[in-house]
């Protein structure tokens, strides 16, 4: 085995313990957002009605939900994803938080967090 290969195996290693030693230390009875608070949230953020795209849970609640809206522009497209902090089938979020990506033509162009849910609450990212 090569030199090289070796370095590369070790480093996986140590980034896969590390980033499951830092899931590991996550906080076991964290405030998990109802669904009717993520709704809530996204409404205010939002301020029109959306479309549901996609919906994951687990025996918690929401994982994942992705709405729509028009963009400002004919074609344009926002979407918000709302993402609960946690590990998931080999990867992590690391916050509970609320993203939106813009998107023209079909493809995305840009995008941003737009809420953080720290201690039980909805921060707005400025």
């Amino acid at each position: 085995m090569s030199a090289l290969l070796v370095q590369i195996i070790n480093y996986t290693t140590h980034m896969n313990e590390t980033n499951q030693n830092f899931f590991e230390r996550l906080p076991e009875h964290e405030h998990i957002p109802s669904a009717e608070e993520v709704h809530a949230e996204l409404k205010e953020i939002i301020g029109q009605e959306y479309t549901e795209v996609r919906k994951i849970e687990d025996e918690q609640g929401l994982i994942i939900l992705e709405v729509v809206v028009p963009g400002e522009n004919e074609g344009d497209t926002n979407e918000y994803a709302y993402m609960r902090k946690g590990k998931y089938q080999g990867s992590g979020i690391t916050e509970t938080n609320i993203h939106v990506t813009y998107y023209s033509g079909g493809q995305p162009i840009s995008g941003t967090n737009v809420a953080r849910y720290i201690d039980g609450k909805w921060k707005i990212v400025k």
